[in-house]
């Protein structure tokens, strides 16, 4: 049997961490990011002399963050119509502009994924000097090429994991967070108008885990291709679930226990908060457990899964399940409230809002 020490002698291209690290690194000391930064502070003394004018009259978030209908009190929020920054029309191309001033834009990185999408992003974020942006990046951990570009055109840029963040400091020194991802995809209202659906669902003991196959992350679509061999609850699903009704994503979600979870590359997803909200236990790898927000969670609300797990799973399903039945109707009730309270997307606006306000208004 191989040891833990010939193993990692023998792993490949052992040195290419620590060769791109420096690589990094060096990149990093470049005068052009100076004078970057000068760019983007002089943009930001405009913003505050603006704003202590005009006070933020309102906030905007783009159409793709729309799906949970945020109500923060005492501030108008509003949405944006889709597409709103590929605005053809002249004119009302700067009507859009003026309809910017004194507002705080919070955009997530799906609404620059596109050149050209990106390009009339820019292009706003130039014009509207009256505006202070915030950029939502959910893809930091992996899309760099759009997030350097999101981190520089935004003033205020909230990554939603923990990589990259020194390089992307270089950008943006107002690096907000990490703030991380949230259950966006109901809103808190349609929520307290369906508790019966979470609280009084029939709920099956096989863990649900459909995920959207990613080519580039070949362990992830291993892990979950090994899994579904046992569950067919675990599997591969098409984009097509974020054009079903809440009504049908949410009995999908109610009617099980627990909820098998394959992040990325080890990033906090969306779907934990999604499972904690309707009341199920998350499994989530065993190289979260100590990572903030993960670290924070009540461990009767959660179940970690190590790498003999995956391939032998049962035992580890059946503890989440008794998690589960445990805590009975009450751990349902405690679950729901503990993610509407910290990590439902009204909380991460929240978040976001109070570091522009911040970043507005501080000086020295």
């Amino acid at each position: 049997m191989n040891t833990i020490s010939q193993i990692f002698a023998n792993l490949p291209d052992r040195d290419l961490p620590a060769r791109q690290a420096g690589e990094y690194i060096q990149f990093a000391q470049g005068e052009a990011f100076f004078h970057l930064a000068v760019a983007k502070q002089g943009r930001l003394t405009a913003l505050r002399k603006h704003f202590s004018q005009s006070g933020v009259r309102k906030v905007y978030l783009s159409a793709n963050l729309a799906g949970f209908d945020c109500v923060l009190d005492g501030v108008d929020v509003e949405v944006l119509e889709k597409n709103f920054f590929q605005e053809t029309d002249a004119i009302r191309r700067a009507a859009k502009k003026t309809q910017l001033e004194s507002c705080v834009v919070i955009v997530n990185n799906n609404d620059a994924g596109a050149p050209e999408a990106r390009a009339a992003y820019a292009d706003f974020f130039a014009e509207c000097t009256g505006t202070c942006f915030v950029a939502w990046d959910w893809d930091n951990h992996h899309w760099l090429d759009l997030s350097t570009f999101l981190a520089a055109h935004s003033d205020v840029y909230a990554p939603a994991h923990h990589e990259n963040l020194y390089v992307l400091s270089r950008y943006n020194w107002l690096v907000a967070g990490p703030v991380y991802c949230s259950s966006v995809q109901w809103p808190r209202r349609f929520l307290t108008d369906n508790l019966d659906r979470i609280f009084q669902a029939e709920r099956v003991s096989t863990p649900l885990g459909m995920h959207i196959p990613y080519a580039q992350f070949n362990f992830r679509i291993q892990v979950i291709s090994t899994l579904s061999q046992r569950y067919s609850s675990i599997g591969f699903s098409s984009r097509t679930f974020h054009v079903r009704t809440a009504e049908d994503r949410l009995q999908e979600w109610s009617a099980h226990k627990t909820h098998w979870i394959a992040p990325v590359l080890n990033d906090v997803p969306i779907r934990i908060f999604d499972a904690l909200v309707t009341g199920g236990i998350p499994i989530v790898p065993d190289s979260l457990r100590f990572l903030p927000p993960v670290s924070a969670i009540p461990r009767k609300y959660i179940a970690f899964y190590s790498a003999a797990d995956i391939v032998n799973p049962d035992a580890l399903v059946a503890h989440a399940n008794r998690l589960f039945d445990e805590g009975g109707r009450d751990g349902i009730v405690a679950r729901h409230r503990y993610a509407l309270e910290y990590h439902h997307g009204n909380v991460s606006v929240r978040q976001m809002l109070a570091y522009a306000t911040d970043a507005l208004a501080h000086s020295f």
